[in-house]
């Protein structure tokens, strides 16, 4: 049976209540019969009896109770709200085990029913241990498991109790487990009553978007939201999903302020928006699969698929799930399909009120008919509300009750359409009927009044001289527009009028309707998600990127085409050599091409990314009610961009390291490569972030791209650049001149500007790796440390000896290595380096002619102009002349001191690469956390 408990304000009303309370006049129990039992003596009637106090009575759900202010309710509406909230249960102290269901024919007599608003069927066992205040949960059926705290238990599993557990069962239903109290209590997240109060809000301080609006919705209820243009319809949908914080006046759903309780509320709402909202890269069936895992993360695959499969045929797409959305111009699917997919994808979800902007704009006749009855098949159980600028006759009789707003959000009728339609026809015969007769203008015609036109035509009457012409004055955008009779405060005051003079008739309306039972609900719960629910959505989100990359085909293609034309023209054009016969080591232009490399990779990542949230935004203000997950949006996005720059980087360092005979530095060059792509990417999705059109963000990206082609180093050398660029060299020459003099800067320091460019940092970083992580430089080096090593020890025992003479001879022998071909002479130096670290030198000549010793390892991997810029960095950073070391470009080492009050606060020395590769993360951390920051505000609710 379910239970609950109903109480009598001061007023003589009545309100429902879960438990008893000082106020409790009644309880009612609903179970194969209804029995009322009378707490306390009060004014009560049932079949025109009085109750007798603490006595049981049956009656029948077709009886009707009387209160006190003579409100009249039937016990089946009362049975109806029960369910609704939900069961209180109590619990036998002689039995300590309950089966609990949705289906009764699976439970005996004194189990536990629940409501039937679960969409598969359930079947649980909950044992009791009174004394210790604990029990037991056993899931014999459920589809999905259910979840208790943050364990989720599946069929055939157990899990302990603890005394007021609470068992999410699924879409907004729980059991409380109050096992100390002998009490079960099921709980229903459910928005039963949604109110406005005095409701105020302006852009600005004289751009009135809604004013003074105040009106109450029940369950059940599709209404219509009307007005002409300008008039508030977006705002007041805004407004109501949360996403429009009213300067003045209260949202309250459930008597729960809103805005209040945002986090908590929101989930329950589902704003539909006018402009499609969702990927046209994907198909229709996808589209509303991704919807139904973002809002629904903790359905299984196949509650999910049954749901898609439902939908696509109540929506009449089930012949097009396979076609890609689309864009209005690619003409996929029609508009009224068009409509029907935007209007699915938040009608698959289990949100309790419904937001529909405009849903019909754009359509003919009977597409936005189909497009209301699916709208009106929702609103049984739901708040509906619909936007709409002027419907037709027969769509306005769809809906139950109608919003006319006026100029500046100004409420002027709120009720029942046949009602409106009275309301206006009875105001028009008393302004407009007799105007001829009264001012001597000429007559306005009868109206329609069967038609919903004629209300805006009421509403808008133009003003009129004697001869019957329009006059006509300057509106707030500066255009000419018929002058209107009546202003939007005049029919805001005739309105309010109207409810003045029938408040004695409304309040004796109120006594015979039963939905004006105020209802005490729960507001719905809040708490941390569900791992599993947050992996669910991550995911969606990783394949809606992934997706989104992949259908579109002409992106693809030029995406993939960009990289291998863009290394064959550039290393083509810089395969050249001083000395007439190009090798790598008189090749003129390797730090050119390193440099171009790092553009190339730093143009591909901002052009992948800089349109990307720019397309997404309407899909991500559409689930922000549901997905609050911003870090996992922008790690799906990066996922997918990156994987996308990295097969790019891939081909273009496959054919321009090979025309230009750059070897055995691929992984090296990918490395630096892709994190220049990375930092792209993210600079883009940046961008994306705070324009609001591809075409801008696109020519922002020239502003990005060109000061560091011009800063970085390469084009422009820093020696030859003007130096009053770096900003401290300027201040420590004001402020000391004499230190200056004596010490001036070196050349080669990289001016402050210059710092900022993220091509700098990898550039510096490719120029020192090619130099010094060549195979020949690695060995060279690894040789010289071992021999700076052993040279330092006082005295030798006979096998360091041995181990110094091997690491010099096999310097002498590495650095005059020849060989046949490149992969012969990689092979020998691998094999000399191995046998260096084991201590099994043998020099010998692998029987080498002389005649084949064609490749040397010089030759091959030592480019003189990468060469000359290392030894003149390192000649200028090691400079004995100098009272400090300077940070030279492309130096090994760096050293960074800070010296204030004649003291130390800094002295930090690290090698180039490390501290580069901790600058490029900065860089590729620092947009992400300023996207992360602007999406979270975007998307907040404000």
């Amino acid at each position: 049976s379910t239970q609950l408990y109903l109480g009598i304000n001061p007023a003589g009303g009545p309100f429902v209540e879960r438990e008893r309370s000082k106020l409790s006049a009644l309880r009612l129990q609903f179970g194969l019969s209804v029995t009322v039992e009378a707490l306390k003596g009060a004014d009560l009637l049932v079949r025109g009896q009085p109750l007798p106090k603490e006595k049981e009575m049956a009656v029948r759900l077709s009886d009707r109770i009387t209160f006190p202010d003579r409100t009249e309710i039937a016990f089946s509406e009362l049975r109806r709200r029960a369910r609704e909230l939900g069961g209180r249960f109590d619990l036998n102290p002689s039995r300590a085990e309950y089966r609990v269901s949705n289906n009764p024919s699976l439970l005996r007599s004194g189990d536990i029913v629940l409501s039937p608003s679960l969409r598969s069927e359930m079947l649980l066992v909950i044992r009791c241990d009174y004394d210790n205040k604990t029990g037991e949960l056993e899931v014999v059926k459920a589809p999905r498991g259910v979840t208790v705290g943050k364990h989720t238990v599946k069929e055939r599993e157990k899990l302990p109790l603890k005394d007021g557990a609470l068992i999410s069962l699924g879409e907004g239903q729980y059991l409380r487990c109050r096992i100390g109290d002998r009490i079960i209590e099921e709980e229903r997240n459910i928005i039963r009553q949604l109110e406005m109060r005095e409701v105020t809000h302006r852009f600005g301080k004289n751009t009135p978007a809604v004013e003074g609006l105040s009106f109450t919705v029940r369950r059940g209820e599709m209404i219509c939201v009307m007005g002409p243009s300008g008039s508030g319809k977006s705002s007041l949908l805004r407004i109501l999903a949360g996403h429009l914080d009213p300067n003045a006046g209260k949202v309250l759903m459930n008597g729960v302020p809103l805005y209040e309780q945002l986090a908590t509320l929101c989930p329950f709402i589902s704003y539909i928006p006018h402009e499609d909202a969702f990927d046209p890269l994907l198909t229709v069936e996808e589209n509303l699969r991704c919807a139904a895992a973002v809002r629904s993360p903790h359905l299984q695959t196949r509650d999910i698929n049954r749901r898609v499969e439902g939908k696509l045929v109540e929506l009449g797409l089930n012949e097009r799930r396979h076609r890609l959305a689309g864009t209005p111009e690619q003409k996929n699917l029609s508009s009224g399909e068009r409509k029907r997919l935007n209007i699915g994808m938040d009608m698959i979800t289990p949100a309790d009120v419904y937001l529909f902007d405009e849903p019909t704009s754009g359509l003919s006749s009977k597409d936005s008919e189909h497009i209301l009855e699916i709208i009106r098949g929702l609103s049984h159980n739901k708040i509906v509300f619909v936007s709409i600028h002027q419907p037709s006759a027969r769509l306005f009789q769809l809906f139950h009750r109608a919003i006319l707003l006026d100029d500046g959000g100004k409420l002027v009728h709120f009720g029942k359409p046949a009602e409106m339609l009275g309301y206006f026809r009875e105001a028009w015969e008393d302004q407009l009927s007799k105007l001829s007769t009264d001012t001597g203008e000429a007559a306005v015609p009868q109206p329609d009044f069967l038609q919903p036109e004629f209300i805006f035509d009421v509403l808008e009457t133009p003003l009129r001289d004697l001869s019957g012409d329009i006059l006509y004055e300057e509106d707030s955008r500066g255009f000419m527009a018929p002058a209107r009779r009546f202003s939007p405060d005049f029919w805001r005051d005739r309105y309010q009028t109207h409810l003045v003079m029938k408040d004695m008739a409304e309040d004796a309306l109120k006594r015979q309707d039963t939905a004006t039972l105020s209802v005490a609900l729960p507001a719905p719960r809040s708490g941390p998600e569900p791992y599993r629910d947050r992996m669910e959505r991550l995911g969606v989100m990783i394949r809606r990127a992934f997706w989104s990359k992949f259908r579109n085909r002409g992106n693809l293609v030029t995406t993939l085409l960009e990289a291998p034309l863009l290394a064959a023209l550039i290393a083509t054009v810089l395969r050249y050599s001083e000395d007439g016969e190009y090798t790598f080591a008189s090749a003129f232009h390797i730090p050119t091409y390193l440099f171009m490399s790092l553009v190339v990779a730093m143009f591909l990542g901002l052009t992948n990314s800089a349109d990307e949230i720019i397309r997404d935004r309407v899909v991500l203000q559409r689930e922000r009610n549901y997905n609050k997950n911003v870090v996992g949006y922008i790690f799906a996005k990066v996922l997918a961009l990156a994987s996308f720059c990295l097969v790019q980087d891939v081909i273009y360092l496959l054919i321009g390291n090979s025309i230009l005979e750059v070897r055995e530095m691929f992984w090296y060059h990918l490395g630096w490569m892709f994190a220049t792509s990375l930092c792209g990417v993210t600079i883009g999705l940046f961008i994306s972030s705070i324009v609001r059109d591809a075409k801008t963000a696109l020519n922002i990206i020239p502003l990005i791209l060109i000061p560091q082609i011009i800063l970085g180093g390469a084009l422009i050398k820093y020696q030859e650049m003007n130096k009053n660029l770096d900003f401290v060299y300027s201040i420590r020459r004001w402020l000391e001149p004499s230190a200056t003099a004596q010490d001036p800067p070196s050349n080669l320091r990289v001016p402050m500007i210059c710092e900022f460019m993220p091509l700098r940092w990898t550039y510096e970083s490719l120029v020192l790796t090619q130099a010094n992580h060549n195979p020949l430089a690695a060995a060279q080096e690894e040789l010289n440390e071992r021999i700076r090593r052993l040279a330092g020890y006082t005295s030798l025992t006979p096998g360091q000896e041995t181990e110094l003479d091997h690491a010099k001879e096999a310097l002498v022998k590495i650095s005059s290595l020849e060989e046949r071909n490149p992969d012969a002479l990689v092979r020998r130096i691998e094999r000399l380096m191995k046998e260096v670290r084991d201590g099994s030198l043998v020099l010998e000549d692998h029987n080498v002619r002389e005649r084949d010793r064609v490749v040397s390892a010089e030759r091959l991997f030592e480019n003189q102009k990468i060469r000359d810029l290392i030894s003149k960095a390192e000649m200028e950073r090691t400079d004995i002349r100098r009272k400090t070391e300077p940070n030279v470009f492309f130096g090994t080492r760096k050293r960074y001191t800070l010296n204030l009050f004649g003291r130390t606060w800094i002295d930090l020395k690290t090698d180039t690469l490390s501290l580069n590769g901790t600058m490029i993360a900065l860089w590729i951390l620092m947009p992400l956390v300023l996207l992360f920051l602007i999406l979270r505000r975007q998307l907040r609710h404000v």
